[in-house]
C-alpha cells in the first residue's frame, strides 16, 4: 500500500479595521482591502448614524441587517456597489443614488451628521421619499438635490423630514380631476 500526504493552503483574508471580519472567498478578500482603504466605510456600515447605509438600514436586505460579521461584509459589498453605482442600467436614476453614498462617505465625520426620511408632498399626497443623510451646513444642498431627483410629474410644494416639513414651494396644486377634465375637453391624452 502507498499512503501519500497532501498539505493544503487555506488563505483567510481578515479585516485589520474589522479583525472579526474575515473570508476564505478571494472575492471578499478584494472587499475587505477596499474596507480597510476607506476605514469611514467600515464605521458607516456598522454603525447605526447613516440612515441609508447604517447597519439596519432599509438599504439592505433583512438577512444584512444584524451583528454578523458576514453582515457586515455583506453591507460593505452593498454600499461599495451603491458608492461606485456598478452595474447601472439607468444612468440618471443610479447617479442620484451613487451621489447619495458619496455624500455619505465625505461626510459622516463632519459635526451635526444625521440622516432622514425625506418626502415629496405634493400638496395632496405624499409622492417621492428617500432615506438621505445631511447635516446643518449642507442640508440645502441635499434638498435641492433630492428635489431634483423627485422631477415631474408631481410639482413640489414642500419637502418633509421624518415627517415635519422643513421647505415649502410656491407652486399650483397639482389636481388631477381638473387636469384630467381639461385633457378631455380639449382631446388631449
Amino acid at each position: 500500500m502507498k499512503t501519500t500526504e497532501t498539505t493544503h493552503v487555506v488563505v483567510t483574508y481578515t479585516s485589520e479595521i474589522c479583525p472579526e471580519v474575515f473570508s476564505t472567498n478571494p472575492a471578499d478578500g478584494e472587499i475587505i482591502a477596499w474596507g480597510d482603504a476607506h476605514p469611514v466605510a467600515w464605521k458607516i456600515v456598522t454603525g447605526t448614524r447613516s440612515k441609508p447605509f447604517g447597519k439596519n438600514a432599509s438599504t439592505y436586505m433583512g438577512y444584512q441587517r444584524n451583528n454578523l460579521p458576514d453582515s457586515a461584509l455583506s453591507r460593505l459589498r452593498t454600499f461599495r456597489s451603491e458608492l461606485e453605482c456598478s452595474g447601472c442600467r439607468c444612468e440618471s436614476y443610479h447617479k442620484f443614488f451613487s451621489w447619495r453614498a458619496r455624500f455619505t462617505m465625505d461626510h459622516y465625520k463632519d459635526k451635526g451628521f444625521r440622516g432622514g426620511f425625506f418626502q415629496q408632498f405634493d400638496g395632496t399626497y405624499n409622492r417621492g421619499c428617500a432615506y438621505l443623510d445631511y447635516t446643518p451646513v449642507t442640508l440645502d444642498e441635499v434638498v435641492a438635490r433630492f428635489v431634483a431627483w423627485c422631477g415631474l410629474p408631481f410639482p413640489t410644494c414642500a419637502v418633509k423630514i421624518d415627517g415635519k416639513v422643513i421647505r415649502t414651494y410656491d407652486v399650483p396644486r397639482w389636481e388631477p380631476d381638473r387636469d384630467r377634465e381639461s385633457r378631455r375637453k380639449t382631446g388631449a391624452r
